[in-house]
């Protein structure tokens, strides 16, 4: 499975502690630069997903995205998910990880597969990468991730 990353999931994860267990799931994982530039560029030097970001191990995931199709300009998105749909456009069977129900949107007119936080917890979850799905859901909502009640209880009934 090959993984695009936008910021939001990367965050999350991050303040969850769980982002290095959910790369696991990817036989390939990457970070448009504009992405990680957006996660770098938070005040506190102390928070998680700014410490992988400008660590070691996030270096092999990053890739400059120099151009941005005009069909994905259109849709005003911000530059990291623009990014993220413009490397999926080129990068065939992969998986946006956004959150963003606007770039969701583009990737889906664009017939591009999409996967969330959620479901990529999920996926962890179901390769035995995590024990708990329940304890996990719990840690990014924690970490400040927005879940409906009703959103919760379907994602946690697939487990």
């Amino acid at each position: 499975m090959i993984l695009v990353f936008n910021a939001s999931p990367l965050i999350v994860l991050a303040k969850a502690g769980l982002l290095d267990d959910v790369l696991k799931v990817a036989d390939q994982a990457f970070i448009p630069l504009s992405v990680a530039q957006e996660i770098a560029m938070c005040s506190n030097s102390c928070d998680p997903a700014r410490k992988w970001i400008e660590s070691e191990k996030s270096q092999k995931h990053l890739v400059d995205v120099k151009t941005i199709s005009n069909f994905v300009m259109a849709w005003d998105l911000g530059a990291g998910e623009s990014s993220v749909i413009s490397l999926m456009e080129n990068i065939p069977l992969s998986y946006g990880v956004l959150d963003d129900l606007a770039a969701r949107r583009c990737a889906a007119a664009l017939q591009l597969k999409v996967i969330g936080t959620l479901g990529l917890l999920l996926l962890a979850s179901k390769k035995g990468i995590f024990p708990s799905l329940q304890e996990c859901v719990h840690s990014v909502i924690a970490a400040g991730l927005f879940i409906s009640p009703k959103h919760l209880e379907a994602i946690l009934a697939e487990q």
